[in-house]
């Protein structure tokens, strides 16, 4: 049995209308159309809907049985119609991603605050994740796409970058340092410091580019996250050795990022989506409005 949505329409209409003329109008179909439908169904289901009568079209007891089902399913068909175009137009649906702590920290508040203007019944599912762990989780889990920094080519995984920001020294906001407009690696050596530990991703880029001019970075403190080494700057702690990008403004207002000189190291942030998976829509929302927040200021503007 093959029972269509447009016999259950007719089915419906008639039945309320009592009358196939009316239901025909109603429906926008021609009354020879609609008849064949109720045939049609009658066929298929093997029972009698309705009574005939020159007059008058009255419902059989199999159609007053029948007409709860006929208005659930057609019901059930217009929530999937209504939740699939929502769907299509990212007015619904839900984003799993994953962000890097320091871009989930000092990036994404912003994309998320845009995106949220745009799309408020769409649900987030951000997972902040050690930059280390940011490849493993996206193989590992459901999430659609991941904005993080990342090094080479990664199989099976398209990356695009978005915004590059300068290794730089992130101080308090007083008079001496907002004066400087740049730091070398020697002059901050002369500093209290603090840097990421030596098996993160940045700091081995960081003693990469310094071991290869012969210099060699011993910071005075060393931590694992990006907060952790802001929170000590703003302390006065020491000058932190990260991204401008990764100085969110709006959290440390009293500190301020000075580009590190000679050598001059850039890191990127990037966007990584597995080769051959199809964003939802929404994702695809949310990835535009990412690159459009993400690059629209220069490298190093941004936070």
């Amino acid at each position: 049995m093959n029972v269509t949505l447009r016999q259950l329409r007719a089915f419906t209409g008639v039945y309320r209308a009592r009358s196939i003329t009316r239901a025909a109008r109603e429906l926008g179909i021609t009354q020879s159309a609609t008849s064949l439908l109720i045939q049609q169904l009658e066929a298929q289901l093997g029972v009698k809907l309705f009574d005939r009568t020159t007059r008058a079209v009255q419902p059989t007891l199999a159609a007053h049985e029948a007409i709860h089902a006929a208005d659930r399913m057609l019901g059930d068909a217009q929530g999937l119609s209504r939740r699939m175009r929502d769907l299509a137009e990212a007015r619904a649906g839900r984003v799993a991603f994953l962000a890097s702590a320091g871009a989930a920290s000092a990036l994404m508040p912003r994309v998320l605050a845009r995106f949220r203007a745009v799309y408020p019944d769409v649900e987030i599912d951000m997972r902040d994740v050690a930059a280390d762990d940011l490849v493993p989780r996206m193989i590992a889990t459901d999430a659609q796409f991941a904005i993080g920094s990342v090094e080479g080519e990664i199989a099976e995984m398209k990356i695009e970058a978005l915004v590059g920001g300068r290794l730089s020294a992130i101080g308090r906001h007083t008079a001496e340092f907002a004066a400087r407009r740049s730091l070398t690696w020697d002059e901050l050596a002369r500093q209290p410091t603090i840097a990421m530990r030596r098996e993160t991703r940045i700091r081995m880029q960081i003693d990469q580019a310094l071991g290869q001019q012969g210099k060699r970075l011993v910071p005075t403190y060393e931590v694992t996250l990006i907060n952790t080494a802001l929170a000590m700057t703003a302390q006065g702690l020491g000058l932190a050795i990260l991204p401008a990008t990764m100085l969110p403004a709006d959290q440390f207002p009293m500190l301020i990022a000075k580009p590190l000189t000679r050598p001059a190291i850039t890191r990127q942030v990037s966007l990584l989506q597995r080769t051959g998976r199809t964003l939802s829509p929404a994702a695809k929302a949310l990835v535009t409005i990412a690159r459009s927040v993400l690059t629209q200021s220069r490298a190093g503007d941004l936070p």
